[in-house]
């Protein structure tokens, strides 16, 4: 196995504490292998800071997740979440690993702002654009070791020789099964509010992983959303309750 993969899997097993945006569970590491270019390749599209990074300096570290999640409710999601929208991806503003809101380090996040074209739940307004989150996303390598308390950072060396590993710019921080946001995209997606201390930022989670972010298309009750883990097209209403 690649030596920096398996310290990123490690890393990312040490780091699932800041994952509660997708669910609570229990975990076991896995990853994929070094610059596979069908994963690792940024996302194109405009307004998305990832496709400036070349794909051969980025290393992926892969974590499963066993979400807590009723399959057999198809609106679980759509009940438990206090936001559920369609929203259109403005941009990808980068990764971040210290999260403002949590005013801690925490699992890679990906943010940027969307624009809001429905609303089903919750208490934003069509026509606005917001600032999202959503755990998983792309770091400097340096972000990725800064967010490892002393004792992760230890094992990690003990296991590279007492160097810091230098093989990769970039740390792309994936949840497995979980899908790829993407720029100039509209999505049913479901939102957690969030606001720093000082509420000079807010904020909306976007939450479920896989199952919180479905590609949507089409107009009103004949539109049709994505469902990630079967890959095909269901109604809109088999998701969220229409009025």
């Amino acid at each position: 196995m690649h030596k920096l993969k398996t310290l990123m899997v490690i890393a990312a097993v040490l780091l699932l504490g800041g994952l509660s945006a997708c669910a609570s569970g229990t975990t076991d590491a896995g990853g994929s292998g070094p610059n596979q270019s069908a994963k690792q390749t940024a996302l194109q599209g405009s307004n998305n800071a990832y496709a400036k990074i070349p794909a051969d300096q980025i290393e992926t570290a892969g974590t499963d997740l066993d979400f807590i999640w009723e399959p057999k409710d198809p609106f679980y999601g759509f009940n438990k979440s206090p936001i559920v929208a369609r929203v259109h991806i403005e941009s990808i503003d980068g990764g971040r690993s210290f999260s403002p809101v949590a005013n801690q380090y925490v699992f890679p996040q990906t943010v940027g702002k969307m624009t809001v074209r429905e609303v089903y739940k919750g208490d934003i307004e069509t026509g606005t654009q917001l600032n999202y989150s959503r755990v998983g996303g792309t770091v400097t390598y340096d972000e990725y070791w800064n967010s490892l308390n002393k004792a992760q950072q230890e094992k990690i060396l003990r296991l590279n020789g007492g160097s810091k590993p230098t093989d990769a710019k970039f740390i792309k921080a994936t949840i497995a099964d979980d899908v790829d946001i993407e720029t100039d995209k509209e999505y049913i997606a479901l939102l957690i509010p969030q606001t720093v201390q000082e509420g000079a930022l807010k904020e909306y989670s976007i939450t479920g992983c896989q199952h919180g972010l479905r590609e949507v298309k089409g107009v009103g009750t004949e539109a049709t959303v994505l469902n990630n883990d079967t890959k095909t097209w269901e109604r809109l209403d088999s998701f969220v309750k229409l009025p």
